[in-house]
């Protein structure tokens, strides 16, 4: 089975990548016994992928939670490579201060921006707890740091308000996108695993053409979500 760069693939490319994986397999004409437990976890957590992504798509606030992070994620970094800028300061005791406070950034992540919402915003908090307390909040006042902090703060609590309003006004399905793609990757890695195992022990002309279905689906898949980063990459330098 050609291998698949999951990483690449959009929420709404991967439910469809996951739905045509199924289709295949459903048509395929073959006895599915060997690998039927496989199937029904594919096709429960797609279930799942997609009440999330149905509910991501219509609800008013995901736009604006989205943006929320971004905001966020981007007065982390100010902060973050101001701190470190900050620890080549000549005054010895700012140099300190920032070391300081750049040891406790390293703590809960240099790159905490890139977990899932849930994490990050733990991460964020308990990161914004120390920063408040002794000594690092006198840290911060000597390296003149506390706009930064006061900034990434008041982000912090909107991007949790707006997550609270959304959550507020779910009746139905609460998992996220995040909560869900994961299970839903690992189900498909799976499946495809055993049917490549099936393959391997006991090979038919039908699962041969089966597999060769499959690697068609990812292959042409593969090679549109290249060409979509390629053109989103360029696209971002161009701008």
């Amino acid at each position: 089975m050609h291998k698949i760069a999951y990483s690449l693939l959009s929420n709404k490319v991967l439910y469809t990548f996951a739905r045509e994986v199924l289709a295949i397999i459903k048509t395929a004409g073959i006895d599915v016994t060997p690998f039927s437990s496989f199937v029904e976890k594919s096709e429960s957590s797609l279930q799942e992928f997609d009440k999330a992504l149905t509910r991501d798509d219509v609800n008013p606030f995901t736009i604006k939670i989205n943006d929320a992070d971004r905001e966020r994620d981007l007065r982390f970094l100010g902060f973050k490579n101001y701190i470190e800028a900050c620890t080549y300061r000549k005054e010895q005791s700012k140099q300190q201060a920032a070391h300081n406070i750049k040891a406790v950034i390293e703590r809960y992540g240099n790159e905490l921006y890139r977990l899932s919402y849930p994490e990050q915003t733990a991460a964020m908090q308990n990161l914004l707890t120390d920063l408040g307390k002794e000594p690092l909040k006198s840290d911060c006042a000597i390296v003149e740091a506390t706009d930064w902090l006061d900034e990434l703060n008041a982000d912090q609590s909107h991007f949790e308000s707006l997550v609270q309003q959304r959550n507020s006004q779910d009746t139905g399905n609460d998992k996220t996108l995040t909560e869900t793609r994961r299970p839903l990757i690992i189900a498909l890695k799976n499946l495809l695993m055993m049917i490549e195992l099936q393959q391997q022990i006991k090979a038919s002309d039908a699962l041969n053409a089966l597999v060769n279905h499959l690697n068609n689906l990812i292959d042409s898949s593969m090679t549109s979500a290249r060409l979509s980063k390629s053109l989103s990459d360029r696209a971002n330098i161009e701008s």
